[in-house]
């Protein structure tokens, strides 16, 4: 009898688990157990490695490779030219359903070439600290040498594009409302996403979008040069608390440092109105619902006391690829028309 499972998403090369192997004993559907196997997602990665089946979830924890090749993830990065190849290295589920741990993250040139490679530890694709421990050059794979290391930080040089863009955007004119945020707002820009539902074209002039992809409040903690540069708005919108629990900080450290941002605004615009949208739940981050409700939670309780309005859009919006990019995170064209509904309800 086989001890691994081929699942039909391999045979049709469609987004889902391939197959699984493991580690001992044969394959049962609702027994849980770890194993080798390898998913494939939405935006067109490949994942191979170790895998722990909880009896109804393949998630990834151990080592494994994701291959961004044929995703939308290893398009061309403006200012270097290069694209992510592939990520080897941790994943812990328990910490985010994304990378997290050790890893070397791997960049090809424009004609797929081996280039480049940033060794570190990574949440996501994000590089948080350096790599902890010796490395050993010797398992870099097959292509790459020492001597191709690199440390380019591309979101801090897309921060700058952002935030030059941003301050650009505000000058001369009376600000109605500051949309401040993570990629819920930036891609509110990319027909890709939002699709006829572009921020520009639904808010006009008045309305400043300052999303930043991929944003924590403990970011923006450290980006605060950037109100003195923005005339004082009637509304601040803000969109952050998604990374920050992603991220693998606990709920008690997001609702700090949200706490800490709500008063760095206060200082700059002292009569803005302020909302806070609710961390929205998403097809990828399914298992995070828990946490997810507990920050909210917390958030509103305190809400009239921050003197800061909630509102929460999980009730209009489904975590399902109805109103989901297939990236599994962020809106596509129905769900942004939704966010874009109650946007304006407070906006007016």
């Amino acid at each position: 009898m086989k001890n691994y499972k081929v699942f039909g998403a391999f045979r049709t090369n469609s987004a889902g688990v391939w197959y699984f192997a493991p580690q001992t004993g044969v394959f049962k559907e609702g027994k849980p157990c770890k194993g080798f196997g390898a998913v494939k997602y939405r935006e067109g990665s490949v994942y191979t490695g170790d895998l722990y089946y909880d009896g109804k979830n393949f998630n990834k924890l151990g080592f494994g490779r994701q291959d961004f090749s044929r995703s939308e993830i290893g398009c061309l990065i403006e200012g270097i030219n290069e694209r992510k190849y592939l990520f080897e290295g941790r994943y812990d589920y328990r910490k985010t359903d994304w990378i997290y741990g050790n890893g070397v993250l791997y960049y090809t040139d424009a004609e797929g070439k081996p280039s480049h490679f940033k060794k570190g530890f990574f949440s996501g694709l994000i590089k948080i600290k350096d790599y902890e421990g010796e490395f050993d050059y010797g398992a870099l794979i097959d292509g790459y040498t020492p001597d191709m290391e690199f440390d380019y930080d591309e979101d801090a040089e897309r921060i700058k594009r952002r935030f030059m863009s941003v301050r650009t955007s505000a000058e001369g004119q009376g600000v109605k409302a500051l949309f401040v945020g993570d990629s819920y707002f930036e891609l509110f820009d990319s027909p890709e996403f939002a699709g006829k539902n572009l921020f520009g074209r639904l808010f006009g002039e008045g309305c400043i979008n300052a999303g930043v992809g991929g944003s924590r409040f403990s970011d923006w903690l450290g980006w605060t040069d950037i109100f003195g540069h923005i005339p004082a708005p009637e509304k601040i919108f803000v969109n952050l608390g998604f990374n920050d629990l992603h991220s693998g900080y606990s709920v008690k450290t997001v609702y700090s440092n949200f706490r800490k941002f709500i008063k760095v605004l206060r200082g700059y615009y002292p009569e803005a109105e302020i909302y806070l949208s609710a961390v929205v739940r998403s097809p990828l981050f399914g298992e995070s619902a828990d946490r997810e409700n507990e920050y909210n939670a917390l958030i509103k309780d305190n809400a009239r006391k921050l003197q800061v309005t909630v509102f929460d859009w999980n009730g209009l919006i489904e975590p399902t690829y109805e109103y989901f990019h297939p990236d599994g995170v962020h809106p596509n064209e129905k769900g942004y028309g939704i966010f874009f509904g109650e946007l304006n309800k407070l906006l007016k």
